[in-house]
């Protein structure tokens, strides 16, 4: 079942980053979340709020729940459930107001 997750205002500029490394291509993009989602199965798709809506989508690949990685982009360490994506979709999807953690989509 596909995920929402919201991007921090703070990380606006670092999300505009990696996707332009993202789609320069040879670069693994991927989301970390504090719990892995029960119902989240590879080939699921995470969506992305940016500005107050859906902006963009990626397609799960593959998902860690005990992993570390660093980002090659900002060098920022992460761990916990790292969802590993690919596939990136421009959407315009509903507007949403920010939450942490993620939702199942609901539209």
């Amino acid at each position: 079942m596909d995920i929402v997750v919201t991007i921090p205002k703070s990380e606006y500029e670092n999300d505009d980053r990696e996707t332009k490394v993202y789609e320069q291509g040879g670069y693994e993009q991927f989301w970390q979340l504090r719990n892995r989602p029960k119902q989240l199965q590879v080939n699921d798709r995470v969506y992305f709020v940016k500005y107050g809506r859906v902006e963009s989508s990626m397609r799960v690949i593959r998902i860690e729940t005990e992993a570390a990685a660093t980002c090659e982009v900002t060098n920022r360490e992460w761990n916990g459930c790292l969802i590993y994506l690919d596939d990136l979709r421009k959407e315009q999807g509903p507007p949403v107001r920010g939450f942490q953690n993620f939702r199942y989509r609901w539209w």
